[in-house]
């Protein structure tokens, strides 16, 4: 890998409900064989649930993969996963973005850039939301 290291993908807090916000996408992850994610779910009040998306660009940043979703609710959390671009995926995906099921993912699909997508329900007040990248 070219830039191994590790890169916020998210570091959001939340007030009002978001609809699919994709942040900023780390573009300097060429040959990465793996990803270890982690994300943290630091609830204050309200709210109803927050979904995370890890996603990776095949074409620059054109079209997204959802790779891993992360699922909270009420409750402060903590969740990795580690992806390996090693795991073969012997039958061919339909990419989602910002549709993968609660606490799934896909594993064996890297690629030069990631990013975060972040939706939320209902109005949160002091909860905070990171997503964190190990990339190997």
């Amino acid at each position: 890998m070219l830039n191994p290291g590790q890169f916020n993908l998210l570091n959001r807090a939340i007030t009002t409900a978001i609809a699919g916000e994709a942040q900023t996408a780390v573009d300097k992850l060429a040959g990465i064989l793996a990803a270890t994610l982690q994300c943290e779910f630091a609830y204050g009040s309200g709210g109803t649930s927050c979904k995370v998306y890890a996603q990776v660009s095949l074409d620059q940043g054109l079209s997204w993969i959802d790779v891993a979703c992360f699922a909270f609710t009420t409750a402060s959390a903590v969740k990795a996963v580690n992806l390996s671009a090693g795991t073969p995926v012997a039958t061919a995906i339909t990419p989602t973005d910002g549709a993968l099921p609660d606490n799934t993912v896909v594993d064996g699909i890297l690629g030069a850039v990631m990013r975060a997508k972040i939706s939320t329900t209902g109005t949160y007040a002091n909860t905070t939301a990171r997503l964190r990248l190990d990339a190997k």
